[in-house]
């Protein structure tokens, strides 16, 4: 794998994590605004790695050696975990977990490419190969599984949560994977971004917005439907 490691974030805690979970995020912006988010300071967010539509690999906050820095991405979180039957309500998933965010506008209303889930494969089995705790799949969520309640709901409908397991996970079952957004919030997202004439290219399958849509906009839409999806608005 191509790992580019020269762009680093500064948004990170100087401090070895335990690695129990693998959490996956979407942008809701291009790379370069992505990149541009986690190197600020006063951002204050961060993921251990970014995966590019392309499949390009960049990792922000180390993980990949064999050690994990402390990231700031998953805020504040919970979710119960059951080991050997019995329950356990885990919480603070930025003290135990690998962030991964996939470049993406939304994933619930737009695929994931073919180069990012090989890259997120790799990825996956390089972190297995590292840390024991990782051995699992269940141990592989959302973001929006841990802090739905929020109103996060990432990676999203279009994640191949199914795809993921069988390939990372051979034989080890299907963990259910419950998505936040429901389908009549996304034929509501959907709706505006067909009258705003964004499209996606059916050859390339990137998002094409229109000159006078601004860039903004995906990063706006991700907070009203926060907003909209912790108070179950829709």
């Amino acid at each position: 794998m191509n790992i580019v490691t020269t762009i680093r974030s500064p948004n990170y805690t100087d401090l070895d994590i335990p690695v129990e979970f693998v959490v996956l995020h979407f942008t809701a912006a291009s790379l370069e605004r992505t990149l541009e988010i986690f190197t600020d300071a006063a951002s204050e967010v961060s993921a251990h790695i970014v995966i590019d539509r392309d499949g390009s690999i960049y990792e922000l906050v180390p993980c990949l050696g064999g050690t994990a820095q402390r990231a700031w991405h998953a805020g504040k979180s919970r979710m119960e975990f059951s080991t050997n039957g019995d329950s356990q309500l885990i919480e603070s998933f930025n003290d135990r977990s690998i962030g991964i965010e996939l470049v993406n506008l939304n994933g619930n209303l737009f695929p994931y490419t073919e180069a990012q889930y090989a890259s997120l494969f790799g990825v996956l089995e390089r972190l297995k190969g590292l840390y024991p705790g990782l051995a699992r799949p269940e141990v592989v969520v959302g973001h929006e599984q841990i802090a739905g309640f929020r109103g996060k709901s990432d990676p999203g409908l279009c994640f191949e949560w199914e795809r993921l397991f069988a390939v990372c996970y051979p034989n080890l079952g299907a963990p259910r994977r419950n998505q936040v957004c429901r389908k009549a919030f996304v034929e509501k997202m959907s709706g505006l971004v067909r009258a705003l004439g964004i499209t996606v290219n059916r050859a390339s399958g990137e998002v094409e917005i229109p000159e006078g849509v601004p860039s903004s906009l995906f990063e706006h839409l991700s907070a009203l439907s926060e907003s909209a999806l912790s108070r179950d608005e829709v």
